[in-house]
């Protein structure tokens, strides 16, 4: 690690604490407003806002403490690692009010809800194990090598964070177009425009971060603490802030078992509106049911060549 100007030997710039307080306060406030509306709506989908919200304030508060006691290592390296793996957790989120989506307006889903947790939660897991090892990495400021190494874990976990986030957006996209189609678009939508924004906000976080890496230690997006406060703490704080205006909880039944079918209206059973009678590896191994969705392509072939002067009747 380069030698930083400032006063202390881990921050490379001078903590603005009146940012840091303000910061501070600002998630405690979404962190009690998103643990109300969870309470309130019987949303745990939503807890991970509460959890992601309350690791940037205990961030946030550590990184006041290292800027008054500048020599303090394990204070910088608590309010680091906590500000950094506050945003994987808010990503979940995402995944988990997708998939309470999902259940609401099951057929519509591309894939089972269940699995949007298996799939996405689990890939979020493992680019925040990637992220988390590389900041146990780097907090070796002393060490150049392992500096070097966690920071290429952080590039790769960011990277492929990104990646899971484009396939997400496209399957909500897709979700989205279907539900129009059906005609099924109604206040409960807002949800989707919710999380578009939320995967907006967090995938730029994403991109100043893998910017900042590459640039390294010597990069003024590291020397800088503005480019932190806009790309991080300002973009993190508007993502918890739109989900807590337009919580989904608001939006969505507080019981899986209510659904909305075909024709718009709401229904309810015991097991709910979705429907998979593939084995339960099957839909862990293949969450978007590509085999059949090949198998369906196939079979509307082998018809079209089977009738094919009927077809042709009709085309006229």
């Amino acid at each position: 690690m380069t030698a930083c100007d400032s006063d202390s030997p881990f921050w490379c710039y001078k903590v603005n604490r009146p940012a840091a307080y303000w910061f501070l306060a600002a998630y405690f406030l979404n962190a009690l407003g998103h643990l109300y509306q969870a309470r309130r709506y019987r949303a745990k989908y939503a807890i991970p806002l509460v959890v992601g919200s309350t690791f940037t304030t205990i961030g946030f508060a550590f990184k006041i403490w290292s800027s008054y006691y500048p020599k303090n290592l394990g204070a910088w390296i608590t309010a680091v690692i906590l500000l950094f793996t506050a945003p994987p957790i808010y990503s979940a989120a995402d995944y988990f009010i997708f998939a309470k989506t999902l259940h609401y307006v099951p057929s519509q889903a591309p894939m089972h809800p269940g699995r949007v947790v298996t799939t996405f939660v689990a890939f979020d897991g493992f680019c925040e194990m990637l992220m988390g090892t590389g900041v146990g990495q780097v907090v070796n400021y002393d060490n150049p090598t392992k500096v070097r190494i966690g920071s290429g874990l952080i590039k790769a976990g960011l990277l492929l964070q990104i990646v899971l986030f484009l396939l997400f957006v496209m399957v909500a996209a897709r979700f989205h177009s279907n539900v129009r189609k059906a005609k099924l678009v109604g206040r409960w939508t807002t949800v989707l425009y919710v999380l578009y924004t939320s995967a907006f906000v967090i995938s730029v976080r994403c991109l100043y971060r893998v910017v900042e890496y590459w640039m390294g230690t010597t990069g003024p997006l590291y020397r800088l603490e503005v480019y932190f406060q806009i790309f991080e703490a300002t973009l993190m704080l508007i993502n918890v802030l739109v989900l807590n205006i337009w919580h989904p909880g608001r939006y969505l039944p507080k019981s899986n078992k209510i659904f909305l079918n075909e024709n718009g209206q709401e229904e309810s059973t015991d097991r709910g509106g979705w429907d998979d009678n593939r084995p339960f590896i099957q839909t862990l191994l293949d969450p978007f049911n590509i085999q059949g969705l090949i198998r369906a392509r196939r079979e509307k072939k082998q018809e079209a060549d089977s009738h094919p002067l009927e077809e042709k009747q009709t085309s006229v």
